[in-house]
């Protein structure tokens, strides 16, 4: 059952507008392409490669040894949620004022990735074929 009530999802997506876009072309293959447009921000974990990208060297090494020490624990973290938690607390703590004048702004930046519709609805597929709009477009 639980295969086949994407297409239930997709109908109901279909019927009821996508939130950025609004209304869905009535030409399929337009549909398709505008539920696989990447225009929905979604928040994301940061990994540490992007933490450290985002961290300005001029900034870094004006923080205060235990900023430092503290940035490199943030660091070596698996990953690190920049959006709630300790994470933020962390790098809203260290990278606060003009310590931050760089890094914060490129550390918001990696807190979010863009995401289609199909993915946002968690469709069985992230790509929306034509034939999947033929199909829900047919259901009653």
């Amino acid at each position: 059952m639980a295969a086949k009530t994407y297409i239930f999802d997709l109908k109901a997506e279909l019927d009821s507008g996508h939130p950025i876009t609004g209304v869905y072309n009535v030409d399929d293959a337009l549909a398709a392409a505008e539920l696989n447009l990447e225009n929905i921000s979604a928040d994301k974990i940061t990994t540490p490669q992007e933490a450290a990208d985002a961290t300005d060297a001029t900034e870094y090494n004006a923080l205060a040894d235990a900023d430092k020490n503290l940035w490199a624990t943030v660091l070596s973290w698996d990953t690190i949620n920049l959006n709630a938690g300790v994470g933020l607390a962390a790098a809203t703590g260290i990278w606060s004022g003009a310590a931050g004048t760089i890094t914060r702004p490129a550390l918001i930046a990696t807190r979010t990735k863009l995401i289609n519709r199909a993915t946002e609805l968690n469709l069985q597929f992230k790509t929306v074929a034509v034939d999947h709009v033929i199909k829900a477009r047919t259901l009653p």
